[in-house]
């Protein structure tokens, strides 16, 4: 969105993720439930006026960051690919209207809130489980940052970071953020199996285990190992083993951003942290949420690198 959340009241104390964390769970139950979609129903549970009180505190921020922007002097910068930056620019060409521009911005923060939170620390606690593998992210980080401290992160150098695209696919292959998905039916369709789907059925696919499939992961699946993600193993794999973000028409529009933003964090942290922990990975209990959550969070050191 183009501004430093530590300067936006709303992101102290933690008082803006609470809303958005209500209205994620509002917003899927009402896809899990369809009773709920109904005005009436919804009205007489308390639902309408929850969602219009956290719709409020959320857009109340949205549109500070929004207007700022658009009262600002001068032409766009179009080549930083801003969400916030494409959509006004769409909005002053008369492409889009006022709302469906605040709708985009809005949509993308909902999305990516959460999940590339989660995606961090997961990853964070596997190298910390598994240090020999983070020893490795670090010799790569030194050679593309040989200088410590808050360095800048180009697109150039997230190319350059091969290995540790490798641990970042292999966290979201182990612990999806989002577990499974919903979705609804366009047509009936027969599986392989011989089952019959009808048309308007909602069903929801199951991330986790699509990932834990020995058939397509082999006898380790439930291990945490980068190398499934090496060149020959992903070309050999079925296209839809690996779906952390679904995949075909609905697949995730922020896909891209969410993996640049993921690595740009993990990259300033593990070049100048080392992470560990006493915690097991044997002993890691998951939990199927709106984002997959652990039963026990594991604590982590962190041990300032030179």
């Amino acid at each position: 969105m183009g501004t430093e959340v530590q300067q936006e009241e709303s992101f102290k104390n933690d008082a803006i993720v609470k809303p958005l964390q209500s209205l994620l769970l509002l917003t899927v139950l009402n896809v899990l439930i369809p009773l709920r979609q109904n005005k009436i129903i919804s009205k007489i549970w308390g639902l309408e006026k929850e969602k219009t009180e956290v719709l409020s505190k959320v857009h109340g921020l949205l549109d500070k960051i929004i207007d700022r922007k658009m009262k600002a002097e001068g032409e766009v910068d179009s080549s930083m690919n801003l969400v916030v930056d494409q959509v006004i620019e769409l909005q002053r060409k008369g492409q889009i209207d006022l709302k469906d521009m605040k709708s985009e911005c809005f949509n993308m923060i909902l999305a990516a809130f959460e999940t590339t939170a989660l995606t961090v620390n997961h990853a964070l606690i596997l190298l910390a489980m598994f240090p020999e593998y983070q020893d490795t992210v670090f010799q790569e980080l030194q050679e593309v940052f040989p200088t410590a401290g808050n360095f800048e992160v180009s697109y150039e150098d997230l190319q350059k970071l091969v290995y540790l695209d490798r641990v970042l696919n292999e966290t979201l292959r182990l612990i999806p953020p989002i577990p499974l998905i919903p979705r609804q039916v366009k047509d009936d369709f027969q599986l392989s199996n011989g089952v019959l789907v009808p048309k308007g059925l909602v069903v929801a696919i199951d991330i986790f285990n699509v990932h834990r499939n020995k058939d397509h992961w082999g006898p380790d699946a439930d291990n945490f190992n980068p190398d499934h993600f090496l060149p020959d193993n992903v070309r050999e794999r079925h296209p839809y083993a690996f779906v952390p973000f679904s995949k075909g028409k609905r697949n995730c529009i922020g896909w891209r951003y969410a993996l640049m933003s993921a690595k740009i964090a993990l990259a300033k942290a593990l070049r100048n942290y080392k992470v560990s922990t006493s915690f097991l990975f044997e002993d890691l209990v998951f939990v199927d949420n709106i984002g997959m959550k652990l039963r026990k969070t594991p604590l982590l050191e962190f041990h300032r690198r030179n």
